[in-house]
Formats: structure tokens, sequence, C-alpha cells
């Protein structure tokens, strides 16, 4: 994602209506749920103020249950939202999932109601208990007196009733007051793990109303969804909608519904096909999260075949058969190659993006008169740095697309006027070697389903490495017909064709040249990958070692339509 504006997009929708307020609620709460405080800005404080607004149009308890079914990882939401009503503290509470210097910041700020519901938490580390034992004994909160879960909002409370506590020594009169509080404090303790060691509750018996487990969360077994051609889910039966309507399952990120897809469904998707026992794992609310089954069917219109997105069911996998978690996995996570490398990539641009405006000033004379010397020693670093950068931008584009990241945009394009175009164009870069090119037009259009700025893009890459690793004099043939798909056939220059498939689709810096910084196997690699993420293939065809290499598009629907009326 380039440019993340999800919160832009939800603060300007107004929320007309009861149940479009609670989705904006959970759209706001989930987004701002997963901000760290130091990419804090206006805009989220002003998401804050409407986080307010629809918390007093909803209600506590409305507001309490949307907020229990979001994780909060954001210190500044949760010690907002503890400040609201009982319910809405309660929920984010539970819900947040802080780090252990996070909580001992936090801790001392929350109001004391707060403080007690957190107490019951049973993940929390010995320093943040610590410090909770510290607070005193007004933080607790017991029978009659206690928070209600949002989960459990409609169940009737029972009345109060004297509970039977483990036997304690009383203090001495001159003890500190910590060391009563620590006494009452392994007293409820004490209590809490004798009531969860029991299976059965006797009748009349009554238990504190300690914050429910997830476990007993009510648990999903399937749902159908649907999504639409842009990935978003635009409907969910057999759960609350707002728990994914609006969400990409396969967009893999840190801020996303989906903390992981097996490659196959996330390729299969990325080309149109049906999805069949595709995995994912989905991160949210205890409803939601886990791994998935999905199952799918893609959606055509009838009257052109336009895609239209997808029908899916998610069923819930058994814990046996979940997919690892993300921090376990070795491709995924902050020290993944690919993270790392875009990370470096990032870290390059900078000084790069320095030195190459630095030179143009020189070059132009913008600090004052410079000799010709040193104007053309600013303009020649000027190139080198624009030339560094394009090629950051083709390793950083390859390492999207490998990675599920970034997918070529369907759409349809004539690539028989792209390809005329794109040869048209060529021609001075091959006149001055008196390289030839035997390219005959089809006379028909070929409409394949990508768009036309990606296709232009990729057959652009393609005949330009091509043409730079042709020697003087050299032929080539170009050819492109129409069957089931549409089929691109060039003849690979000698230099090229020697090469193994290996070989011949791997960077090689003293391949360079027009190809660019990485060279003629990296820029055909990259042309391969956009191919494969439009839906087709980049293969040598005939015999190991063929001097051929050929582009299979998928043809657009309607293209695909007119073809089987012709063949019929």
């Amino acid at each position: 994602m380039i440019v993340d504006d999800r919160l832009d997009t939800v603060l300007q929708t107004q929320a007309a209506g009861r149940a479009a307020q609670r989705t904006q609620l959970r759209q706001l709460v989930d987004l701002l749920g997963r901000t760290s405080d130091s990419a804090w800005t206006d805009r989220h404080a002003q998401a804050l103020a409407r986080i307010d607004a629809l918390h007093c149009e909803l209600g506590d308890s409305s507001a309490g249950i949307l907020i229990g079914q979001c994780t909060l990882a954001a210190p500044r939401l949760v010690a907002h939202l503890a400040e609201r009503g009982p319910r809405t503290a309660l929920a984010a509470i539970a819900r947040a999932r802080l780090t252990d210097a996070q909580w001992l910041q936090l801790v001392p700020a929350l109001p004391i109601h707060a403080r007690g519901a957190l107490r019951h938490r049973r993940d929390l580390s010995a320093p943040v208990t610590e410090l909770l034992e510290r607070l005193g004994i007004e933080d607790f909160v017991l029978a009659g007196t206690a928070l209600q879960s949002p989960e459990t909002h409609a169940a009737p409370v029972p009345s109060p009733t004297v509970v039977a506590l483990p036997a304690a020594a009383p203090p001495r009169a001159d003890a500190p007051v910590q060391a009563g509080i620590g006494a009452i404090v392994r007293r409820i303790e004490a209590f809490r793990r004798t009531r969860q060691t029991e299976h059965h509750a006797e009748p009349g018996q009554t238990r504190l109303p300690f914050a429910e487990d997830a476990a007993s969360e009510p648990h999903t077994i399937a749902i159908d969804i649907v999504i639409d051609a842009a990935g978003t889910i635009t409907a969910a039966e057999g759960v609350d909608p707002a728990l994914l309507v609006g969400h990409t399952p396969f967009v893999v990120a840190s801020d996303a519904a989906a903390a992981w897809v097996d490659p196959d469904a996330l390729r299969a998707f990325h080309a149109r096909e049906p999805l069949v026992a595709g995995h994912l794992m989905l991160d949210g609310a205890p409803r939601i999260a886990g791994g998935w089954r999905i199952d799918a069917m893609p959606r055509f219109g009838s009257e052109r075949g336009q895609f239209l997105g997808y029908r899916a069911r998610l069923r819930r996998l058994p814990k046996a058969l979940e997919p690892a978690p993300a921090s376990t996995r070795p491709d995924s996570g902050p020290d993944s190659g690919a993270d790392t490398l875009q990370q470096l990539l990032h870290e390059l641009r900078t000084p790069i993006n320095a030195i190459q405006g630095f030179a143009e000033l020189i070059q132009q004379q913008l600090l004052g008169a410079t000799p010709h010397y040193y104007r053309s020693l600013a303009a020649s670093i000027a190139a080198d740095a624009a030339r560094l950068l394009a090629g950051f931008e083709d390793v950083e584009r390859l390492l999207r697309i490998e990675s599920g990241r970034a997918r070529i945009e369907p759409g349809e394009a004539d690539l028989a006027a792209i390809v005329d175009h794109a040869v048209a164009h060529i021609g001075p870069m091959m006149a001055p070697r008196e390289i030839r090119l035997r390219w005959t037009a089809p006379g028909w259009p070929i409409t394949v389903a990508i768009d036309p700025d990606e296709a232009e893009r990729t057959i652009w890459r393609l005949l330009s490495t091509l043409i730079g690793a042709a020697a003087p004099g050299e032929r080539l043939t170009l050819t492109l017909d129409q069957g089931e798909c549409a089929r691109l056939t060039v003849t690979l220059p000698a230099a090229l064709a020697q090469h193994d498939n290996d070989t011949l689709f791997a960077p090689d810096v003293a391949r360079g040249g027009a190809a660019g910084m990485m060279g003629h196997g990296f820029a055909l690699a990259l042309v391969a990958a956009e191919v494969r993420s439009a839906g087709g293939h980049v293969a040598r065809p005939g015999a190991p070692g063929s001097a051929l290499l050929e582009l299979v598009l998928p043809l657009a629907a309607q293209a695909a339509i007119d073809q089987c009326r012709a063949a019929i």
C-alpha cells in the first residue's frame, strides 16, 4: 500500500442510521487500535472525537460489544476508551494487547475501575501485577460493583451473596498497609484458582463476575462472504458483518485482517480462478480469529462478462490443521528476507535522493555560477542517481509481486495495438546498430485481461531488454496470435539464447546496459512475475535451450466469449 487513506475514507463517510454508526465505530476502533503512538497525527485525533460522538449515539452497552470484537494495540486508544462508560472500559481492558513497558506506563493513568478490571487478566507479567498490587485496595472490583462483560450484557446479574474466601491470618496492627493488601490479593487469587478447577458449579453458588474467558465466546463454524472485484469483503453471513465487511482477506500486512494466506490460494485469487480448499489465518475478534478453509467461485457479469468478484465460504479449521503462527514461519514477520531488503531499499533512497537533488542544483547553477566541467560532472551524478532509483523501484516491484503484496490490475487491453505502438517507438534504439525486428500486426484487436498501462509497461520492458542484448546487425522476429489465450512469441538474441532457464532469468550486472541496473536476467524475471500476476506465464517453447521466448496472457472475458462463438 503506497498511500494508506483508509482512515480518511472512513471519516469522510456520513454514518446515516444505527447500523452505519455501528459499522463506522467498529472501523475506526480497528484502525486506531493498530496505530502506534509514534504514528499518531491530527487525523487520528479527529477519529478519536468521532468515536466519542458515536459512543454517545450508540450507548455504552452497544459500543462495548463492538469494542470487544477489536484488537487494541495502541496505548493511547486504550487509555481513552477506559475513560468512557463501564462496559466500554471493560471491553477495552479485555481486548488490549500491549507490551509490558506500555502497561507499566499506562496503568498509573487508568481510572480505578479500569485498573480493577485489569487485575483479573491472567496474562499479565510479574512487573505489571506487582504495580497493580502497589496501587491499593480500592482498585478491586467485587460482586455487586463489578463491570459486566459486554458479551453477556443481556444476561441477568445474580444478586450478590456472601462468598467464603480461603482463610488467612489477620494482619498485625503494626503491619504495613501493603502487607494487608497483599494478603487480600492472595486470598482472591486462591479463590479464583479454586473456582477454575471446578468443572460443574453447584446450584445456588455464586461466582465472582470476572471478565469472561475468550473460550466462552460463541465459536463460529462457517461464514458466507461476498468479495468485490477489488478484493474487499462487501457482505458476510454467519457472523456480525462488522467483523469482516471492509477487509481485504487477500492482502497480507501488519494491519490487515489476514495474517497469512497460502500461496496457491493467493495465485488463484489474482488469476480469477476458483479457490478450492485454500487456507488463511484471520486476525481480529475471537469469533473470526484463527485458521479457516476458503472455497470460492468467481462471479462474472451477464452482459459483458466482466469480473465482479467472488462468493466464498469460510469453514473453521481444527486447531491441529491450523497453519503455524506468522512468528514461527521463516518467510513472514519483520525479519523475513523480503521485508529486510525492502527496508534496505528505503534506507538507500534517502541519501541518493539528496545526492540527486544537490547535483541538479549544481548542474542548473541554482547555487551560483558553476564552471562547465563541474556542471557536466553534476549532470553525470544526477543521471547515475536516477538510474539507481529506477533500479530500486524495479527490485521493490518484483518483491511486492512475488510476495503477493502487489498485483497486476485487471482490465481490458488491446495487446496487438500495444505491441505495434512499442515496436514503432523502439526503432531509434535499433537503427544505430542496424538491428531488425520483423513484426506483422494481426490486423484485428486481441483483448487481454490486464490493465492497459500495466500491459504497456510489461511489453516495453520485454522489448527494450531484448533489443539491448542484441548484437549489431542481428535479426529478431515477433509474432502475436490468439487461441484460447493470447500468445506473443519473440526470438531471443544470441547472447541470451545460449543460457539455460535458470541463468536466463537470473540477475547479472555484467549483462546490464539498456536492461537497467540489475541486468537482462533481472528484467526478464520481472516480466515473468508481472505476467504470472496477470494470470499468464512466460516459457521457452520447444526443446530445452530454445531460441524463442513465449508470453501467454489470458483473454478478456468478452474476447474469450467471442472466441468460443467463433469456434462453434
